[in-house]
């Protein structure tokens, strides 16, 4: 692989594909695993187009750290919601769509992708086009904009997008909580539920996660946050607290305002030397205790040093491993657990190893690369399953 090239502007981007298309080099983007060809890293196309707080929306190049853009609509009184913790600041806003727009808050405010409201993209040809606008006339009928920024769709590259934004809420209070068994952790969430207590994020981190980070707590690990009017944050806040003595649980920390209690755990969404593997498994919330003792059976049978953390209360969880690179077998195997719980897979790792897809979608989104991508240049090796 060559040195990466760091497009400075748009026509740039358009004159590497443009060129790669004519000469059937291949182009990676936000991937590895090319041995030739052209490597573009868009970090120098980090620019804040415009924040349209009239209309809330903010207009921004796939280089700009949703952290910086984090910071800059604070001062406006906004935020582009799935950047507002902590969790994916070092994440680029190109990063962050294409590898599946993961949102922590989904439980409170709905997923990621409903927050694009429009894009640019950069097709292999060198031609530019434009989908959706800032307002929702601009969004109606089929939906190109998602179309072309689905996750590891590789139809093209996003050099804009237009992001949907809400004001900051009045108020915010959080807390880290450990208990000392993983049932009591699935009793709380479960209360919490039923109570209609709806967190801005709740996000679990279990013993094995926390001692692969080097991280010297004991017990299982929650960590929530609860936004919104003052009087309900105040409300959930003390629910929240009230349910944690139900269960024997300890707050650990707790805060009001910005809090700076998950910044320590921001590498559990984005490590150089571990192997995380987040937004691939989904299940229902009373499946999770099965697969969860199910996993721990399967790390153990492996010999492999892995653990898990997420969205306990929406069924989303992520693996990480004590290695950069993890057995293959382990992966298969905890993907056949998941399903036997009941549970679903996203294809994140499939997409991620080069495997081939099956079935209808698998067959339309084929079709559609060969109509947009005709030679094949994006993320050429990756797509055909060649390392």
């Amino acid at each position: 692989m060559n040195q990466p090239v760091f497009p400075q502007s748009v026509e740039e981007v358009q004159h590497i594909l443009r060129t790669a298309s004519d000469t059937g080099n291949p182009v990676c983007v936000y991937r590895q695993g090319l041995t030739t060809g052209i490597s573009v890293d868009l970090a120098k196309l980090d620019e804040i187009l415009e924040i349209d707080a009239a209309n809330l929306v903010a207009t921004v190049r796939p280089g700009v750290k949703l952290g910086v853009l984090a910071a800059r609509l604070a001062q406006q009184g906004l935020r582009f919601l799935p950047a507002d913790t902590p969790f994916y600041h070092e994440k680029t806003i190109g990063q962050f769509f294409y590898e599946g727009c993961a949102n922590l808050s989904s439980l409170k405010y709905g997923s990621a992708k409903h927050f694009l409201m429009g894009s640019e993209v950069v097709l292999p040809t060198g031609e530019l086009l434009k989908t959706g606008g800032k307002t929702v006339k601009n969004v109606t009928g089929y939906d190109f904009t998602r179309f072309f920024n689905g996750p590891y769709t590789d139809y093209g590259i996003t050099v804009k997008f237009l992001l949907k934004l809400l004001p900051l809420p009045e108020m915010r209070k959080g807390m880290a909580l450990t208990f000392a068994s993983l049932n009591e952790v699935l009793a709380f969430v479960k209360d919490l539920k039923e109570c209609r207590v709806v967190p801005a994020y709740l996000l679990w981190v279990d013993r094995q996660v926390q001692e692969i980070f080097g991280d010297n707590l004991q017990g299982q690990l929650l960590m929530l946050e609860f936004d919104g009017l003052q009087e309900e944050v105040d409300e959930q806040y003390q629910n929240a607290a009230t349910l944690n003595k139900k269960y024997n649980g300890t707050i650990l920390e707790s805060y009001e305002g910005s809090g700076q209690i998950p910044c320590k755990w921001t590498h559990l969404y984005q490590s150089i030397d571990k192997y995380i593997l987040t937004d691939e498994y989904k299940m229902a919330f009373t499946s999770q205790g099965e697969f969860i003792k199910a996993f721990y059976q399967i790390a153990k049978d492996k010999g492999v040093k892995a653990g898990l953390f997420g969205q306990l209360s929406e069924g989303k969880l992520h693996i990480a491993c004590d290695t950069a690179k993890p057995d293959g077998g382990l992966i298969e195997t905890v993907a056949a657990a998941v399903q036997q719980a009941g549970g679903s897979l996203s294809g994140k790792y499939d997409r991620l190893t080069g495997k081939s897809s099956s079935g209808v979608l698998a067959e339309l989104e084929q079709r559609a690369k060969l109509r947009f991508d005709p030679k094949q240049i994006l993320n050429r090796s990756l797509m055909l399953g060649v390392n």
